[in-house]
């Protein structure tokens, strides 16, 4: 007998089409599976992060890296990062910069409007349309990333694409940027604790975040069609048509009772 199962008990076996689970519970296992790595893909962010103008590169390769573990495919984290960070250099890079502009005009603009707010009404009404542009911008980025390493696409397509994903998954947005948010009001309320521990946590988690609630929408609403439209099933899917040379009996077992043994050691019948 097991620690915590019976050994002289028939398990159900993993049936072939079994009930997959469920996302919830999916995004916690694989959490807990790769809970050391996301520490070792954060330190590399973190160093190829420091010069400031490869944030775009870095975030691509990291990016990279976390649609290969949602996709639950091996991988050399170093290497594997350090390819990614030189085959999306370009694309990324651009987008990089932008997104570093975005982020001091975000800034600027939240000093800016809270200093001088309560001496002009109409501040309100252009705070929110800069609070509004900066967060679809944001929400872009969920798309805008994934795409570039995934998909063989025009930067011109990219945003594209990313504009319209922004409002159609609009729950798996609302839910990532929450973790954004509550991360940047970490930063407000701790500061320089938060920062240090910056080499280890968050980038990586919310990156994994970010890839587990937005590329599923990529699949379905870009890479499954283009498949589709000519015939074929996107490889990224799990393989459930495919004619086996044997066929998995997984769950159709039935259970074994085996009785008490005699003195001699005979299974009595």
């Amino acid at each position: 007998m097991g620690l915590f199962y019976n050994n002289d008990v028939a398990g159900s076996g993993v049936a072939k089409k079994g009930p997959k689970k469920k996302p919830f519970f999916r995004f916690f296992e694989i959490f807990g599976n790769k809970f050391w790595t996301f520490f070792k893909i954060n330190l590399i962010y973190f160093v190829f992060c420091i010069p400031v103008v490869t944030f775009g590169p870095a975030t691509a390769a990291m990016t990279a890296l976390m649609r290969n573990i949602y996709l639950e495919r091996p991988q050399f984290i170093f290497h594997d990062f350090w390819q990614q960070f030189k085959k999306n250099f370009k694309q990324s890079f651009v987008i990089g910069l932008v997104d570093v502009i975005f982020l001091s005009l975000a800034v600027f603009s939240y000093r800016f409007y809270t200093i001088n707010i309560d001496n002009n009404d109409y501040y309100w009404f252009f705070y929110a349309l800069a609070m509004a542009a900066q967060v679809i911008f944001l929400l872009m980025n969920f798309y805008i990333y994934p795409q570039i390493v995934a998909l063989n696409l025009r930067m011109g397509a990219i945003i594209k694409n990313s504009v319209i994903l922004t409002f159609a998954n609009l729950k798996g947005n609302l839910i990532t940027l929450a973790f954004y948010l509550l991360y940047a009001l970490l930063v407000l309320f701790f500061g320089v604790y938060v920062l240090i521990l910056a080499p280890l946590l968050p980038f990586a988690w919310l990156s994994f975040l970010t890839v587990f609630n937005c590329y599923p929408a990529i699949q379905k609403y870009i890479i499954n069609p283009f498949y589709e439209a000519n015939g074929e099933k996107n490889p990224e899917l799990p393989d459930d048509d495919g004619e086996a040379v044997f066929e998995d009996m997984g769950g159709k077992e039935a259970p074994i009772n085996l009785k008490k043994s005699d003195k001699k050691g005979k299974v009595i019948k």
